[in-house]
């Protein structure tokens, strides 16, 4: 995908996914606190918080990316190539492979669902302001190895679209606990 295009659909996705995440903050306290019937399973809470937790992990990897790549851009360097999008499909499917979240991005049920929204909110923001800085290719200038799902090396565009697609992942997820709690 041309890095113009790409960039266009990375910063859709950032606005649909945050704007999902933000409705889901929003719930009744009891909606988002209450454990489904598996003993391991999260709670909506829990899942938004984890979400925040790894976003904010995610972003110092792609803000330093994102320097990098914006220092080689100043050196002369040449944004070449495509970034495809489009081998990060299966990050948002919670069926498509095993996925244990690192032991640091375990939920604590600490922070309050205001506090997880406001997290989110300034999560959001640093996406667009990044996304913004990188809109002539320079996000191709610099690629970060990463490990889930064998994704191998990924662009800037590409580790935050990975981004959204874990957070879409935890919003499928969302979905069928709030089915299992209706009772669907």
């Amino acid at each position: 995908m041309p890095v113009v295009a790409a960039v266009d659909r990375v910063m859709g996705a950032v606005v649909e996914v945050f704007t999902q995440l933000d409705a889901l903050c929003g719930l009744p306290g009891e909606l988002l606190t209450r454990r489904p019937g598996r003993e391991d399973a999260w709670t909506i809470a829990e899942h938004l918080e984890h979400v925040a937790l790894a976003d904010r992990f995610l972003l110092l990897t792609i803000g330093k990316g994102c320097r990098t790549a914006l220092k080689r851009k100043a050196a002369g360097a040449v944004a070449e190539g495509e970034s495809d999008l489009g081998l990060l499909a299966a990050i948002a499917d919670p069926d498509a492979f095993a996925w244990a979240p690192p032991r640091h991005m375990i939920p604590t049920g600490l922070p309050c669902a205001g506090e997880i929204r406001e997290q989110l909110e300034n999560q959001r923001k640093r996406c667009v302001e990044l996304l913004e800085s990188m809109r002539e290719g320079e996000g191709r200038l610099c690629r970060i190895r990463m490990s889930v799902n064998r994704s191998g090396w990924l662009d800037m565009y590409q580790w935050l679209y990975f981004l959204v697609q874990h957070a879409r992942y935890h919003v499928v997820l969302i979905e069928r606990v709030m089915d299992e709690l209706s009772g669907r």
